[in-house]
């Protein structure tokens, strides 16, 4: 499956770090960017304020029902309790960006978007189009859906004007104080309205009214039951 989702969607180019100008395709990348054994559970963590509080809701839902691996998305490793496998920033090239992805285990996988990414393994590029437009978590769908991920649940991503969890942290003239990530919310819609939706669901917010939240039997491919699940399907 991963074949036909990715060449509607991205696909990836390995980072030369001694050369900014070599990108070759990697067309073996299941090998290389799927840690082993594969799963089929990936959760996809942002910076959004209760971040804290949907991983604790997730370890509720599906710690010990299913293996999974994780995806921290920009600042989140800072605060993620437990290992990760992926690391994915929609603006790799920029200074923070590239220290985080410096300072992770070799073994993170580091996803880019951007060219020029030394401390970053692959950059993954819009197969037929044009620029990028959406979030770090929509860059971070895009791949998992490239990786085979057929059950992918958003955490800390509930695009609302809440804020992040770095908020109380920095000054109030950093760019980042006030960021609302509301005007993004269309992008996260369009895709409700696919055939890929089926494979998404979020643990709060925007994302999870849309989505519907995960239950241990979506998790596990199984039928969901009356007492999970209301409004045709969405979770409780």
């Amino acid at each position: 499956m991963h074949r036909v989702i990715s060449m509607n969607t991205v696909f990836p180019t390995k980072i030369v770090r001694d050369n900014y100008f070599a990108m070759p395709i990697m067309e073996d990348y299941m090998e290389v960017l799927k840690p082993k054994p594969e799963k089929d559970v990936l959760l996809i963590v942002g910076d959004g304020s209760n971040v804290l509080q949907d991983i604790d809701k997730w370890y509720r839902v599906a710690e010990g029902v299913v293996p999974y691996d994780t995806m921290g998305v920009n600042y989140s490793p800072m605060v993620i309790p437990h290992p990760i496998q992926h690391y994915a920033a929609g603006d790799a090239h920029m200074p923070d960006m590239q220290r985080i992805a410096k300072s992770l285990p070799k073994e993170v996988v580091k996803h880019a978007w951007n060219p020029g990414c030394a401390h970053f393994d692959v950059r993954w590029i819009r197969n037929g189009r044009g620029g990028w437009s959406g979030t770090s978590a929509n860059l971070a769908l895009k791949i998992a859906l490239a990786l085979d991920y057929t059950r992918i649940v958003l955490a800390g991503c509930p695009m609302d004007n809440s804020g992040n969890w770095y908020t109380p942290l920095i000054g109030d003239n950093d760019i980042k104080a006030r960021k609302d990530h509301r005007h993004h919310l269309w992008k996260w819609t369009e895709i409700s309205g696919r055939p890929i939706h089926v494979f998404v669901r979020s643990l709060s917010g925007k994302t999870a009214e849309l989505f519907g939240e995960p239950t241990r039997s979506w998790l596990c491919h199984e039928p969901e039951t009356t007492d999970e699940v209301t409004d045709y399907g969405r979770a409780n």
